[in-house]
């Protein structure tokens, strides 16, 4: 009887530490997935930061008609930026989706 109780509660030891480390596996996964959804959050601000500057680019030059807004040099830049952006935006949401989908 000692003998069976003693298996029985190995066993249950084996199946807890078995759900400890899927759990541990999968709260790691999901740490970082939010980790990259959070960057992807801060690069989405930033790139709107840029567009802001477009914009009172444009306010600044509106007077000035014989100015071609697309070929100023500030806008360029940001408009640059901004594709930068939004390709990292791109490759880090990509990163978060295939992290998500893997199953343990």
């Amino acid at each position: 009887m000692w003998k069976r109780l003693k298996n029985n509660f190995d066993s249950g030891i084996e199946k807890i530490r078995w759900f400890s480390s899927l759990f541990s596996e999968r709260l790691k996964i999901e740490y970082l997935v939010m980790k990259l959804l959070y960057r992807s959050e801060q690069l989405e601000r930033k790139r709107d930061e840029f567009m802001k500057k477009i914009g009172r680019r444009v306010y600044e030059l509106k007077g000035y008609s014989d100015r071609y807004i697309l070929k100023d040099g500030i806008v360029i830049e940001a408009l640059s930026e901004i594709e930068k952006i939004n390709a990292e935006i791109d490759v880090t949401r990509k990163k978060a989706s295939e992290i998500s989908r893997i199953e343990a």
